[in-house]
């Protein structure tokens, strides 16, 4: 048989028992020229064992140094079988579809190659699972991930938030929590959301039977069980109102307070009466900040993450927008602003990151056809914002201020703003219209500000 009639054929060989290879399959195995495990640590396959059209990957392991390298030699060595001609048949243990990274590597190559792959379907370890739990995963919405999913975001700590995906109202089964590394991996990462006596069940060689095993145990124990290449995890999902560390926890509970038969004082608020709570909330967080208050900070951050959310639910009431239109927006905003960090732009320096910011502020604001009037700084600036903060953000734009030493140093300011009330007059108008006065003389690169030695700076990173 010539090489141009050969074709690779993948199966997979179910969770280990031989009755549950697909008929299929069990054709492919039958009536090929050649035969490649991917490994033979796998149960089920006597019938294998001294067929002499059997070879496997097993020594491919021993000298990979790491996985990306050894699954690319693994389909290097599928590709190589093609040459002899025939159909060659490559044999993983589970489904094809489901871990198998060497299997788009072969269809990527055998395609260059003009080489026909056929993937069969097989039972996978969710078929056997979703059996051993005794549950339908659809109705339930099963969530599926890979220990080595779960260890890479645990690797990423500090910077792992919002990378775990995983909702824990839905139950979650992990797959391929083969050695204690992943177990106490997958330990850390799943306590981000469930609480460490959170009940989960280890599925020891699941579809396997009389050897399969599942036992109940809790989350904080997982990392001090036995573990092989047959274990998987079932994570039963908590009740909604108990999946308080989830960040869709929020949006639910408020929906529910603001629904027919919630709270009087919540379904009775607008984004008016919520106006000063921002404020309050918002100066509370401050103050937590300045106290160096790490424990009051994150209760402070949760409130004022409430009226945000009490705000876009009031909004969805009214058709205005989403809470998701609230995410995407700012979220596309900071890759848009960040082209240093999601683009090719280049930005070594806080000084070049202002730069590139500031220029992309300026591109959107003449998108939006904002008038030059508008784009006054002081305009550009919250209406809200107190004046003296206003002062500040236009002639020490991005500087650290500190507190004074001298004890006395903000006399000649409290005397001023005395002497206005004194005068039945409004401290914080009085102040803003001066700023006004002051900036409408100069231009935005020179005049009266540089000579203060405030600098050019435009304004703060408000939106």
């Amino acid at each position: 048989m010539t090489a141009s009639a050969s074709r690779i054929t993948i199966i997979g060989l179910g969770p280990g028992n031989p009755e549950l290879r697909t008929l299929g399959t069990q054709r492919a195995l039958d009536t090929a020229d050649q035969i490649i495990l991917r490994t033979r640590i796998h149960p089920g396959l006597d019938d294998l064992a001294a067929d002499p059209r059997v070879t496997d990957c097993d020594d491919l392991y021993d000298r990979a140094d790491a996985f990306e390298s050894l699954y690319q030699n693994i389909a290097r060595r599928v590709l190589d079988a093609v040459g002899a001609g025939g159909t060659v048949v490559f044999a993983v243990p589970g489904h094809p579809r489901f871990g198998e990274r060497s299997v788009p590597l072969i269809e990527i190559d055998a395609g260059a190659l003009g080489i026909p792959v056929d993937v069969l379907d097989a039972v996978s370890f969710v078929d056997a699972a979703a059996n051993a739990m005794e549950t339908d995963p659809l109705a339930q919405g099963l969530q599926v991930a890979d220990a080595e999913y779960l260890a890479a975001t645990v690797d990423a700590d500090p910077f792992a938030t919002g990378q775990l995906g995983v909702d824990p109202t839905r139950p979650l089964l992990v797959a391929q929590l083969y050695n204690a590394a992943l177990a106490a991996a997958a330990k850390i990462a799943l306590s981000r959301l469930y609480p460490d006596d959170h009940p989960v069940m280890l599925i020891q060689a699941a579809g396997i039977l009389p050897g399969q095993d599942v036992r109940t145990l809790s989350l904080h124990s997982l990392d001090r069980q036995q573990v092989h290449h047959l274990t998987s995890l079932w994570v039963p999902p908590l009740a909604p109102l108990e999946a308080v560390r989830s960040p869709d926890s929020l949006p639910r509970i408020v929906a529910r307070l603001r629904a027919s038969g919630g709270c009087p004082w919540d379904r009775e608020q607008t984004h008016a009466s919520l106006r000063e709570a921002v404020l309050a909330e918002a100066y509370e967080v401050v103050d937590a900040i300045d106290d160096e208050d790490t424990n009051g900070l994150a209760e402070e951050l949760g409130d004022l993450l409430l009226l945000i959310t009490m705000h876009a639910q009031i909004a969805e009431e009214d058709g205005s927008f989403r809470i998701e239109d609230v995410f995407e927006g700012i979220n596309r905003k900071l890759v848009r602003r960040h082209p240093h960090v999601f683009g090719s732009v280049a930005a070594a320096t806080p000084a070049d990151v202002v730069t590139t910011w500031e220029g992309v502020k300026a591109a959107e604001r003449e998108e939006k056809g904002d008038t030059p009037a508008r784009q006054n700084r002081v305009d550009r600036l919250p209406r809200a914002m107190p004046a003296t903060r206003k002062v500040i953000e236009v002639l020490a734009a991005r500087r650290m201020l500190e507190a004074p030493i001298d004890a006395n140093a903000g006399d000649h300011l409290l005397a001023a703003v005395k002497s206005l009330i004194d005068r039945g007059l409004d401290p914080e108008r009085a102040l803003e219209t001066a700023l006004r006065k002051f900036v409408g003389g100069t231009s935005d690169s020179d005049g009266a500000l540089a000579t203060t030695g405030a600098g050019t700076q435009q304004g703060s990173e408000q939106a």
